[in-house]
């Protein structure tokens, strides 16, 4: 059973049972629903009464900028690095030199198959196609894949 995991926390115990027995079902829904949000939100409250119980027993020289100022240029480094590289990814996806195509084969037609939803499904079939560099060069809904093959 392949849920994508935002989606795995609002499945019912009746939908996992349809991958599994009753009993996993419900411990699959107490783990997505209950335990692991308890966990992740312990953590948190953890950690600030950490941070809070290292600031009250710190001393003055402790607190000082000059104390902070190499975890605060660490951050602002990656920081920075993190933007330089989204506008970089942005820059590479608008030219208009890059070469975006189907790679041509000799073997003819691609073969046909045909892309079944489950009743009651909404799904997110899509087919996706690839250039040479194995970018994705467009993407169809499998409905329109399956009007192109016929």
């Amino acid at each position: 059973m392949e849920f994508p995991i935002i989606d795995v926390s609002k499945q019912s115990v009746s939908q996992f049972a349809t991958a599994c027995t009753r009993e996993k079902a419900m411990r699959m829904v107490a783990w997505y629903r209950f335990v692991r949000p308890s966990l992740v939100l312990g953590t948190w409250v953890l950690a600030a009464a950490y941070i809070r119980w290292c600031l009250v027993h710190a001393s003055a020289e402790e607190l000082s900028l000059d104390a902070f100022m190499p975890g605060i240029s660490g951050i602002g480094i990656v920081v920075l690095a993190m933007i330089l590289w989204t506008f970089g990814r942005q820059m590479d996806a608008m030219n208009a030199n890059r070469v975006r195509r189907m790679p041509e084969t000799s073997d003819g037609p691609p073969p046909v198959t045909t892309l079944e939803v489950p009743h009651g499904e909404a799904g997110r079939c899509l087919v996706a196609y690839h250039d040479d560099d194995g970018m994705i060069s467009h993407v169809v809904t499998a409905p329109d894949f399956e009007r192109q093959a016929a």
